[in-house]
């Protein structure tokens, strides 16, 4: 068993010692790790932003139920699938709505995405070039780096790094951005120009302030874990 998984569980049966509850043992670690994380990783989802969207997504559901017509509901039910990464159920929504909503620029954009992720890589990218043509500085390059993601998910690297290119000249300054064309870098055998935009992460994330640090937190990370396994 590893050094962590002792200290926990050390950790576990003295909290359980002194609450005399395992299960509220297991409440106060699971709050004292998301505590942590929040505070100096990043990778856990805001509890709160949760919540709220899940209410908002049952009243969305609600609308619809009673207007299956609706839709700009269904187009915000979509995204709020994107963002929670169900990208099958993102499309059922966005199918719905294509009729109506075929002429938006962010429509496009996150039903082409929702393609992209569920498969149909050439025909989200369309819809996503499609976008960015009626809309070039639509949410503020965030489609150049959504499907640059794709790319480098399904090992398209080559694929990503013009559209990479793209965003980081709108958004010079994204922690997220460097970090994923320095994995570009990396992954091409371009491990020098890798670890400089890797490092131009982690400077850029200590210039920044705190508000966005504490969303771009998570890549940091993912920077500085890179950078020591390419050295």
């Amino acid at each position: 068993m590893e050094v962590t998984a002792v200290s926990k569980f050390i950790l576990f049966f003295f909290l359980s010692w002194l609450t005399g509850s395992p299960f509220l043992a297991v409440v106060i670690l699971l709050v004292v790790y998301l505590a942590i994380d929040r505070t100096y990783y990043g990778f856990v989802p805001d509890p709160l932003r949760a919540f709220r969207s899940a209410g908002r997504i049952r009243e969305l559901q609600r609308i619809i139920a009673i207007n299956p017509h609706d839709a700009r509901s269904m187009k915000e039910l979509g995204i709020f699938m994107v963002e929670r990464k169900n990208y099958q159920k993102a499309l059922e929504y966005f199918i719905r709505a294509s009729s109506k909503m075929s002429d938006e620029p962010e429509f496009n954009y996150y039903y082409g995405i929702s393609l992209a992720r569920s498969g149909a890589v050439d025909k989200g990218r369309a819809l996503v070039d499609n976008a960015l043509l009626a809309a070039p500085g639509l949410k503020y390059g965030d489609p150049y780096l959504a499907m640059a993601e794709v790319y480098i998910d399904t090992g398209a690297y080559d694929s990503a790094v013009p559209l990479l290119e793209h965003f980081l000249k709108v958004r010079i300054s994204s922690t997220e951005g460097l970090y994923q064309m320095g994995l570009v870098k990396v992954k091409t055998g371009k491990a020098g120009e890798g670890r400089e935009y890797l490092k131009k992460a982690v400077a850029v994330f200590k210039e920044a302030p705190r508000y966005k640090r504490k969303i771009e937190r998570k890549w940091v990370w993912k920077a500085r874990l890179l950078l020591m396994r390419s050295g």
